[in-house]
This record gives C-alpha cells, structure tokens and sequence, in this order.
C-alpha cells in the first residue's frame, strides 16, 4: 500500500478554492521568498492526517482559510480528504473524505463534516495497509502496549526548517519525549522486524498456553490417580483374583482399571451353581411365577376401582342434568304459542306447546331413572381379586418357609450363598471405585497432545521473542548502514570514512570510529547535520519501498539548503553568493535526492520547499510553483476572518 499527494488544496471564506499540484513519484520543488507559506505545508499536512493540534502559524493563513485538503494517490484510487481550518482554536474535528477510483476536487459548497479525526485516522491507516499490531513494553515498564497507526509513521515522513537543521533530533516532534518513544516502540513494527501477524500470533500462543494448562491438569490429575489411586486398584483387582472373580493380573494402571470395569460389568447370580432341577431351583421359580401373579392381581383391582369412580362421576352428571329440564314448570299456565313465557313478549316463531315439551320431559326422566337404577356389577369380580391376592400373598409365605428351611439345612446352598455375597460385597466395592474416577482422556493421547501444543508453543515463542525481534532489526540496521555510509562519503560529510549505523533505540545516526562510537548529537558543522538528516530519511523510505511497509511514500522537506544559501543571500538563479564548494555540496543533496527517487521509481515522492532557485536544469524541471512578486500559498485577495 502506498499514499502519494495529488494536490494541496485551500478553501476560502467565500468559496474560493487554491489548488497546489504536485508530482507522484518524482522529485518536486516549491521555491519562493520568505513569508509566502512555504513552511506553512508541512503544518498543513501534518493537520489533515489526523494531528491533535493545528500547528499552521497564526496569522494570513488561519484567517483566511476555511479548509484545508489533501487530494491522495492510493493503490489504485484516489481519495480527498480536508479538515476544518479551526480559527481561534487550536484544533477542529470536522473532517471530510471523499474515496474513489478517480476523485475530483470538489466545490468549497459541497466541502462538509463526515467524520471525525478518530474515523480519518482509521481509514488512513486502512489506506497505507497497517495492520494489526501491539508493542508490548518489557516487563518492569509501566507505559501501555501501543498500537501503530498513522500518527506514528508521519514523523518518517516529514522535516520541517528547525528540525532538518537538528543535532539532537532526527525525526519529526521527537522534540516531545512521547512522541519519540512512540515513534521507538513503532519503528520496528514499520520496519518489518516485528512480524505483521503478530497480533494473530499472540491470541494463538493465548490460546495455546490455556489448552496446555487444561491437558496439564489432566494429567496431574492422572498422576495422583496413578499415586494414591494404583495402589487400591491393584487391591481390589487382587481380591475379585482371589474370589474367583478374574484371571488376569496386568501391571500398568490402565489395564488394572480395564479389568476392573470387565469385573464391575460381569452379573451375578447365586444361582448358577446349583443344578437346574433341585428342590431350590424349584422353589426359586415357583417365587418368581407367584410374585408376578400378585403383581398382575394388583394391576386388576386398580382397574376396577377406576370403573367404580367413573360410574359415580357419571351419576352425579345424569342428575345434574335432570334438575335442569324442571325448568318446564315456566310453561305451565301458557296458553299461547307466539308468546314468550318470561316477558310477555310476542314471537315471530311459534315455540311448542306446553304438551309437546311435558311429553319430551317425560320421556328424557324415564331414561335417566333407567339409567340411575343400571349398576355396574363390579363388586363380585372385585372380591374375588381381593380373595386371589390372599391366597397368592399365603403362597409365597409357604414358598419362603420352604427355601429357608433348605437354605438352613443344606451345607452346600449356605457355601453358595455366602460365595454370592463375597462376590456381591468385591463387585459394589469395584463399581464404587471406578465411579469415582474422572472421565480422563487416554493418557497417551493426552500426552501427545502435550507435546504438540508445546512443540507449537516453542515455534510461537521463539517467532514473537524480544530476542527474534532484536535479531530482525540488527539485521535491517545493518542493511540500512552499508546505505548510510556509502551516501555519507557521496556527500562527503564528516565521519563518513568510518562505518555509519541508525540507532533505533536513540533514534540517531552513529559514527563507529576508531575512537568509539560518536552520535549525531556530537558531530559539528549544520552542513553535517542536514546530510544526515537526508540520508537517514531516503534510506529508511527505500527500504520501505523495497518491503512494501505501510508507511506514507513521500518525504517532506523543508529548505534543506539553508545552510549553504541563507535567504538573505538569494539572488534569483544566482548562486553568485555562494561558494563553489557549497554550490557543489547543495548539488550532491538533491542529486540524491533524484537518484533515490528514479531507483525505486514511481514509490517515492519527494517534496521540498525552498529559498534556493537554482539554475540547474534538473532543479528547474522539478519546480511545480514560484512563489515570488506577490505569488503565495494564500491569495492576498482572500477575505480574513478576525
């Protein structure tokens, strides 16, 4: 993904509109006089990509705008994106945006609120393809985790006129100590040295370290049972082995408890040791036949009784209706068939005489006294139930006397029985035991479920290590340095014979001498400073370039040659001013500047704003604006609010 700017737009208070055009992909410079707005641009572009602060100087500008625009390059579309130019305060959270596949600028009139920063920032990131991502900070720190976003990758993109001229700063408002450690806990991430499914990555390994400790509890769990519990299995295994019971006599835990469940499933009967037709066996099925006659019995009589309770209910039901047709004595003196018996009132239907109703009255309580007098015969077969209960319940009393006094009397039955209660007493002992067991997965499979989790584990770990982390940075460093040195000695700036590092955890550029280590902050001259300010920024962009990072495609800088031509020494196309030295070192500059632009052309746009007019033809082909005799980012005639 990659973000390139069209156009820098300004709307007035009365609708007017101020379009800046620029290059995608190439080397593009504004030149003009002080006090026309030149350093205003960067401001500008820091506001409409979501910044806190509108930091555009008080005064023409502010005044006299009402919005300010950006018109973007994407991969493959274009959006416009603006915001609200906040007047006399410091901020607005008006923003509009504006997406498609080829977007116009559109009419101050139609230039209204959709979103606000949160929503700009969220789409800008969108657009330039950050993804998920954490910074978690090392144990010990007590500032949060920190997500990149938009707002952490613009300090590699931009360089104002006090900032490009620094020492102690390399970056963008790394003046502010939150911004550079922000911009320290991100900058691995937009180089590439934190993996871009980190965020994915970390919810796995989550994910993975809970599965672990559940199997892990498992088999501990397992363990103990394997302690304390091995041991009464092997007991109880050994008594059913002494009771007859079972053969086998495994060793591993498993396998006794296998064959315990064998045991527990097996079942009794005392009766499998007596021969089929002795006198016991005789009275043990004459008790079962007895037993399920006075089962049957006792389903019979409660048959009958429910027959009882349905014919009292259908009495009760008969003479209820009964005592409603008494209602016929109404109709005794009426004479007339067209008149209503209760109000007098004329009928237009005949109702029926008063004989015809008596003689339907009459023979509806004959049936009903019929029906009254008809009884269900159901107490005979009742007491006869009641009689065969008995006679059954005496049955089985003789039947019991009788296997007991065999019981009591035979040495043999007395053996099998206590042998039954032994094996009843072994198997409920068993079937207590395995019912207190926990339902376990099989211990292998548990245990190489383990492993497999820890084997992915190590894999997650070692992928999102500090270590690792470190290890990919070391090696872009390293990559990024052989750059930094090589286009230090092109510009022949100081201690570029020695070998040049970035450090990211300073945010500086380092000198390896013989003497030690020398940052930027202890290097002299202006001249060296602005070089490594311009060396660092394309070399980092280049490698964002190459990898494809989601971080903005241009650089914004602003009069990087103030130190070899002072504004007051301009003269227009004239370097006269200048020495020759000077005049070839601001040459080398931008000679970099182009060639870095055309290496990876058309994934970089460069952009600077200048005193400087120089009379070199490359410079000129690169010039999109003059801002001289009275041309200035601002038309004069534009109304100012006050």
């Amino acid at each position: 993904m990659s973000i390139q700017i069209l156009n820098i737009v300004l709307y007035s208070h009365n609708d007017k509109c101020r379009i800046l055009p620029l290059k995608t992909g190439q080397f593009n410079v504004i030149t003009g006089a002080s006090k026309t707005g030149k350093s205003a641009l960067i401001d500008i572009v820091d506001y409409c990509f979501g910044s806190k602060e509108c930091k555009v100087p008080e005064g023409p500008i502010r005044r006299s705008v009402s919005w300010f625009g950006l018109h973007l390059k994407l991969n493959g579309e274009e959006a416009f994106i603006a915001r609200r130019c906040p007047a006399n305060r410091s901020t607005s959270e008006d923003c509009f945006v504006e997406v498609g596949n080829s977007v116009n600028i559109p009419n101050a009139s139609d230039i209204c609120k959709i979103t606000n920063t949160k929503g700009l920032e969220t789409m800008l990131d969108g657009w330039v393809g950050i993804s998920d991502n954490i910074h978690e900070p090392p144990e010990g720190q007590t500032r949060p985790p920190l997500t990149a976003t938009i707002r952490h990758a613009l300090p590699l993109c931009l360089q104002s006129q006090d900032e490009i001229i620094q020492r102690n700063q390399l970056f963008h408002g790394t003046s502010d100590n939150f911004v550079a450690q922000s911009l320290k806990d991100t900058l691995p991430y937009f180089l590439g040295a934190v993996d871009d499914e980190y965020v994915k990555k970390k919810n796995e390994q989550r994910k993975l370290k809970k599965e672990l400790r559940n199997y892990e509890k498992k088999l501990n769990e397992l363990s103990a049972l394997r302690g304390d519990g091995f041991e009464k299995a092997s007991l109880l295994l050994a008594q059913a082995r002494d009771a007859g019971m079972v053969e086998t006599n495994p060793e591993s835990w498993e396998d006794i408890v296998a064959e315990l469940k064998n045991v527990a499933s097996i079942p009794l009967n005392q009766n499998e040791y007596l021969s089929e037709n002795s006198e016991y066996e005789l009275l043990s099925k004459e008790r079962k036949v007895l037993l399920n006659k006075k089962h049957k019995i006792h389903d019979e009589i409660a048959l009958v009784k429910s027959f009882e309770q349905d014919k009292s209910s259908f009495s009760k039901e008969a003479k209820k209706q009964k005592s409603r047709l008494k209602t016929i004595g109404l109709f005794e003196d009426s004479n007339e068939t067209n008149v209503c018996p209760l109000c007098s009132h004329k009928l237009s239907e005949t109702i029926p005489s008063e004989k015809e109703i008596k003689e339907t009255f009459v023979e509806l309580s004959k049936k009903f006294e019929s029906l009254s007098k008809t009884k269900l015969q159901l107490e005979k077969p009742l007491s006869e139930l009641e009689d065969e209960l008995q006679t059954t319940r005496q049955s089985l009393s003789e039947n019991y006397r009788k296997m007991e006094a065999i019981r009591a009397t035979n040495d043999y039955l007395a053996d099998v029985q206590e042998e039954a209660v032994k094996h009843a007493h072994i198997r409920g002992r068993i079937t207590l035991y395995l019912e207190s067991l926990p339902e376990l997965a099989d211990t292998i499979k548990v245990e190489e479920e383990v492993e497999r989790i820890r084997a992915e584990l190590d894999r997650l770990d070692d992928d999102l290590s500090d270590e690792k982390i470190q290890d990919n940075l070391d090696s872009i460093i390293s990559i990024l340095g052989n750059r930094l040195t090589n286009w230090a000695q092109k510009l022949k700036l100081e201690h570029s014979k020695f070998p040049l590092r970035f450090e990211p955890k300073r945010l500086t550029i380092v000198a390896d001498t013989n003497g030690g280590p020398v940052p930027m902050k202890r290097m002299g001259s202006g001249e060296n400073w602005v070089g490594y300010h311009l060396i660092v920024h394309l070399a980092l962009h280049l490698w964002f370039v190459c990898k494809n990072r989601p971080v903005p495609n241009f650089i914004f800088f602003d009069q990087p040659s103030q130190v070899y031509f002072p504004a007051e020494q301009y003269n227009e196309k004239s370097l006269e001013n200048v020495s020759e030295e000077d005049e070839l070192a601001l040459s080398r500059m931008f000679e970099l500047v182009i060639e870095v632009i055309n290496e990876v052309e058309p994934n970089l746009q460069v952009i600077v704003t200048e005193h400087a007019d120089i009379d070199k033809e490359w410079y000129q082909e690169a010039i999109v604006e003059r801002w001289r005799d009275g041309i200035k980012l601002v038309p004069e005639d534009w109304p100012r609010e006050e």
